[in-house]
């Protein structure tokens, strides 16, 4: 996590959740560069503004929140921050919610300290950045019809 005396220079950083319903880790961080979060090195760590969750084992849940510690923890680090104008980075709109609550959810905690969030991959409409204050109304819609479909996906898959 970035401390209070070195935030992002740029300000933007990348939130990558790692799921079965989502790119793979190489594309999420490859897109979040394409973006423009700078690749940072201090000797041989990589210090970029990219923060991966992984929840690949986690089952399907409710509680989406409670499974994502680290995004918890980045977003009360930033509103400590009082960065006021920032940019989160997701991969897709399943990358911002496993559903609608909980994509509802996240959206609250970026706008709520005043950060926007790009999306980079919109169905059919390629990349989006939302501001607070914009109407999420069709995107979180369009999250609860991701989910569902990904879910019957699955589904088939184990299956057959």
């Amino acid at each position: 996590m970035p401390s209070k005396e070195t935030p992002s220079k740029s300000n933007k950083f990348a939130l990558v959740t790692l799921h079965p319903w989502l790119p793979s880790e190489a594309t999420q961080i490859a897109q979040a560069r394409t973006w423009g979060i700078p690749e940072d090195l201090l000797g041989e760590a990589d210090v970029s503004p990219v923060f991966v969750e992984d929840v690949r084992k986690a089952k399907r849940t409710t509680n989406w929140p409670g499974k994502l510690p680290l995004r918890a923890d980045f977003f009360k680090r930033m509103a400590a921050l009082k960065l006021n104008g920032g940019q989160v980075f997701f991969s897709t709109p399943l990358a911002v919610g496993f559903s609608e609550k909980h994509a509802r959810h996240t959206l609250d905690q970026c706008f709520g300290i005043g950060m926007s969030v790009y999306i980079h991959t919109l169905k059919d409409n390629g990349p989006a950045l939302f501001m607070p204050g914009d109407d999420m109304a069709e995107f979180i819609a369009s999250v609860g019809a991701l989910a569902n479909a990904a879910a019957v996906r699955a589904t088939r898959a184990r299956k057959s």
